[in-house]
């Protein structure tokens, strides 16, 4: 079976939608630098077939999992690759929106790093 005509410029337009996989990608590899040729290598398929996955959902909630099994086994790419690049980018978003947040750093419930010892006045920060 060989690829419809529209294929890439379909894959290109879910780069700018939000909510679809090609947008994830997309942005992966602005932050990554990496081609789409490499990006397709990373989840073992061919551009032929990322362009295919480009156009599904992006996986969310309780059937997350599920669902980037089912994209992993229809299009026949790396499910535990493409789990964790969607997990990374989750990280990432909610980075930016930390850093995209109005309130003040201290009120952000950043994560700190762990203490060997309790807090003392000798060392304090």
């Amino acid at each position: 079976m060989t690829n419809p005509d529209w294929l890439e410029a379909a894959a290109e337009h879910s780069a700018r939608v939000p909510g679809m996989l090609g947008s994830v990608f997309a942005w992966f590899r602005d932050l990554e630098e990496i081609s789409v040729e490499a990006l397709a290598n990373k989840l073992d398929c061919t551009v032929e077939t990322l362009h295919w996955v480009s156009l599904c959902r992006k996986p969310e909630g309780a059937a997350f999992s599920e669902h980037v099994n089912q994209i992993a086994e229809h299009f026949g790419v790396d499910a535990f690759e493409l789990t964790g690049l969607l997990r990374d980018m989750e990280v990432a978003a909610g980075l930016r929106a930390q850093q995209d947040s109005p309130v003040e750093p201290e009120e952000r419930g950043v994560l700190m790093a762990a203490r060997d010892r309790p807090r003392t006045p000798e060392n304090k920060p």
